[in-house]
């Protein structure tokens, strides 16, 4: 079961609407939300540290570096199995890594082809292909093997800079 957003999300409809359209399979349904990362001064031993919040954006510039979930709602009886959570990057965005590497695939070709990056490369004029950058990301895809219980959700995340 494929599941994805569709269409291109611009700038301001991808940081200023906290949850998106989303599209149903059979008795599920896919959400997404999308948070302004913020420095919060680290304290106790390491004064150097700096730990992160994420909150709804009010105002984004470029730089800045937002936190897109993705949530997956099983609202039927049985286990959604075989689940591919696919999504393209916003456009204004800049894909800059996920926490949530299990079952996870990039693309760097407007979603034709997934795999790991390291293991991608791009096509170069009249040179030999180099290898793909964070910046070369299309989309994002996990291929979920366990299956999402009954009246149960599932969230993964990733992360992206603004243009």
């Amino acid at each position: 079961m494929r599941i994805g957003f569709s269409g291109a999300m611009t700038l301001a409809a991808a940081l200023f609407a906290t949850v998106q359209p989303a599209a149903a399979q059979g008795g599920g349904a896919l959400t997404s939300k999308i948070e302004l990362q913020k420095v919060v001064p680290g304290t106790g031993t390491d004064r150097h540290a700096e730990l992160y919040t994420f909150v709804a954006p009010d105002v984004v510039v470029p730089g800045d570096r937002v936190r897109v979930t993705l949530t997956f709602a099983n609202n039927s009886d049985a286990p959604a199995t075989g689940l591919d959570i696919t999504n393209p990057i916003p456009e204004g965005l800049i894909f800059n890594g996920s926490d949530d590497d299990t079952d996870f695939s990039v693309s760097v070709d407007g979603g034709k082809s997934f795999g790991a990056l390291a293991s991608l490369r791009v096509p170069v004029e009249n040179a030999a292909p180099r290898a793909a950058g964070l910046p070369d990301v299309t989309h994002v895809r996990w291929l979920w093997t366990q299956p999402v219980a009954p009246h149960k959700s599932r969230s993964v995340a990733f992360f992206a800079l603004v243009k």
